[in-house]
């Protein structure tokens, strides 16, 4: 077993997570390739993740040769939010294996009271003050590239947005997948890419990456359109792939 708890007073519920997450059977906020539950200690909620018990081959790679999903959403949180990154504050992260095989870790952080996830924005075409709610998405985008930040699963279901003040916080989740390093054109339009598949949309969150990036548009476009259609692609050859497996 191996653990991480950014403060003491989580020791506790670290080491008995297994049974704190049992109990918890009704708060499943999530449940396909991994389970995520809100789980309740010292008076707060908290969110935990339980990745996927990885097949044979993997339980040998993420025991000596690889860190857990777990471990790096943990580390992924703070440097992310040591760089001025919102994601939900990082509270511990535990793996267990034996001599030789790993089994099963878990990733918990802070219950995040979200408003609205990024997707709602874009599934809605009449969502109050829609164009205003991209245009300050694109913005955070382009610093989270600034910053050297390549978020391999940004998608709309993993960029919450919380509403304050009348400003819009943008935080990002599912961080296990990430890579911190300089960006070019081809990165920064990769990460645009799974976003929608709506033109309009897309014709106006480039024109405002150009605006702020000061990149030439015809570059960036480009670098998007090829990354659009590798992922329209993908999308169609997995789909394919369901049918000849439900058959």
């Amino acid at each position: 077993m191996n653990y991480k708890v950014i403060e003491k007073q989580y020791r506790d519920f670290i080491l008995n997570i297994k049974s704190y997450f049992q109990k918890s059977e009704n708060r499943v906020i999530y449940d396909k390739r991994n389970i995520i539950k809100v789980v309740d200690f010292l008076d707060k909620k908290y969110v935990v993740k339980s990745f996927k018990i990885p097949h044979l081959l993997n339980k040998i790679v993420y025991r000596f040769f690889r860190e857990s999903k777990a471990k790096r959403s943990y580390d992924n949180s703070v440097k992310l939010l040591k760089l001025g990154i919102n994601t939900p504050k990082p509270i511990a992260y535990i793996e267990y294996y034996s001599s030789i095989f790993f089994t099963e870790s878990f990733y918990i952080s802070e219950f995040f009271d979200y408003d609205f996830e990024i997707r709602e924005v874009f599934s809605d075409l009449n969502y109050p003050n829609r164009k205003n709610i991209l245009k300050k998405f694109i913005e955070f985008s382009y610093q989270l590239h600034e910053k050297g930040v390549f978020h391999i699963d940004y998608s709309p279901g993993n960029i919450l947005i919380k509403k304050e003040d009348g400003e819009y916080l943008f935080y990002i989740i599912d961080v296990n997948r990430m890579k911190f390093l300089p960006l070019d054109n081809a990165l920064r339009m990769k990460s645009l890419s799974k976003l929608t598949k709506n033109k309009d949309d897309n014709d106006y969150m480039l024109r405002h990456y150009t605006l702020v990036s000061n990149i030439n548009e015809i570059l960036l476009r480009e670098k998007f359109d090829f990354y659009l259609k590798e992922e329209i692609k993908y999308l169609k050859n997995k789909k394919k792939l369901k049918k000849l497996r439900g058959r």
